[in-house]
């Protein structure tokens, strides 16, 4: 699988994506389809629909170098290193933004949150979400807006991933809206 493959970081940005788009797109049947959007980079100002999710690249690079530059996937060796890449996950959220959670924990069916109470949601459902990928298996659900590609699938060996606590959690008054930031990263075997 890693063979012919030198698009890793890209391979990784459109899995996080896309896997967000698949939760947020298929919670509560299809009551939120399309309702939360999820970027790639901060949109153009009049393009941004809330909630929103963006993800940003902040850092990537080498983490660690083998011996002789050899690692192995499966029975095959190959030159390269251990490579790093950093994400800045943002969650931005307008005052008449809301989305169905289906049941709340209270037993109302079809809650809608909003405000500071969607942001706790997504908060704790994006964390969940990003922990959960199984960077080796291939994504089988296709919501529409996906913009996944297949064969991408199942190519990045991950070792370790981390998603650090949500920071600047609030409210912007001039803005009306409520946020959060969180930091992930991610280590994998990059060949050559």
């Amino acid at each position: 699988m890693a063979e012919n493959n030198r698009d890793y970081l890209n391979v990784i940005e459109r899995k996080i994506i896309d896997e967000l788009r698949i939760f947020f797109n298929t919670h509560n049947s299809s009551a939120n389809d399309g309702v939360v959007k999820v970027y790639g980079q901060f949109p153009e100002p009049e393009e941004l629909k809330f909630p929103a999710v963006v993800i940003e690249q902040i850092g990537s690079g080498t983490e660690e170098k083998m011996v002789g530059e050899s690692v192995s996937f499966g029975s095959s060796t190959y030159s390269g290193e251990l490579y790093g890449v950093a994400y800045t996950i943002n969650i931005l959220i307008d005052k008449e933004a809301s989305y169905n959670i289906g049941t709340s924990p209270q037993g109302t069916s079809n809650a809608k949150y909003k405000q500071r109470r969607l942001l706790n949601w997504m908060m704790l459902n994006i964390a969940n979400t990003i922990n959960s990928i199984d960077w080796a298996t291939a994504v089988s659900s296709t919501p529409s807006g996906l913009s996944y590609n297949p064969r991408y699938d199942a190519s990045v060996e991950v070792l370790e991933s981390h998603l650090r606590a949500w920071r600047d959690v609030g409210y912007l008054p001039s803005f009306q809206w409520y946020g959060a930031s969180a930091q992930f990263s991610l280590v994998f075997k990059n060949y050559r």
